[in-house]
């Protein structure tokens, strides 16, 4: 089966829209890659906290109120949000092979959803955070429509980019002398001139 994008099965899932979020999702992996880079860090705790991090940014911008179209139908750890009425879930995992349940099955937000839909249509929806841990590609994020057989029958994938990343250690800019400032107490002949001069 062909995947085609979203929006051709609902008008919900533009392009503008699923950017966004998934920009959300790449910004904290992002900041928890920066931030978890002791030795002590493994990729658990970069798992945990990158997870723990675009959870809490999704429920934020919902409940912002900036994006009319987005919404929260569950905020406990099985994240469901909305995209104007479709529920969507997020995860970290392989788009390629997933394992992660939020990516495999249907969680009960999303079950009314998918009582409806042809069996050709996609009826469950997961951002999947691809890390590009190959080496091959940096992340990206995929966003799959899956029929309620589980084959997936729509993909957009995103365009962002991450503009800045610093690999190994920078050189620093060699300091200038700067010469010591001369200070001299202020004549009053001078100040006297500048009032008369503005009179």
């Amino acid at each position: 089966m062909t995947s085609q994008p979203p929006i051709s099965f609902n008008p919900e899932l533009s392009s503008d829209r699923l950017e966004s979020v998934s920009q959300w999702l790449l910004d904290e992996l992002y900041a928890t890659e920066d931030d978890l880079s002791r030795s002590t860090d493994n990729g658990y705790t970069r798992g945990c906290t990158t997870f723990g991090r675009q959870r809490s940014r999704i429920i934020a911008e919902a409940l912002s109120k900036r994006h009319a179209w987005l919404g929260l139908l569950n905020s406990n750890n099985d994240l469901v949000f909305t995209i104007g009425e479709v529920p969507c879930r997020f995860s970290n995992d392989d788009p390629s092979n997933p394992s992660k349940d939020a990516v495999l099955m249907a969680n009960r937000f999303q079950m009314n959803f998918l009582e409806f839909a042809a069996d050709s249509e996609p009826a469950r929806f997961c951002f999947i955070i691809d890390r590009g841990q190959d080496g091959a590609s940096d992340p990206r994020v995929e966003f799959l429509g899956f029929t309620p057989s589980g084959e997936i029958a729509c993909r957009w994938v995103s365009n962002s980019v991450r503009v800045l990343r610093v690999e190994g250690q920078q050189a620093l800019p060699q300091p200038v002398d700067v010469a010591k400032p001369q200070v001299a107490p202020k004549r009053r002949d001078e100040g006297d001139a500048a009032s008369e001069a503005a009179r």
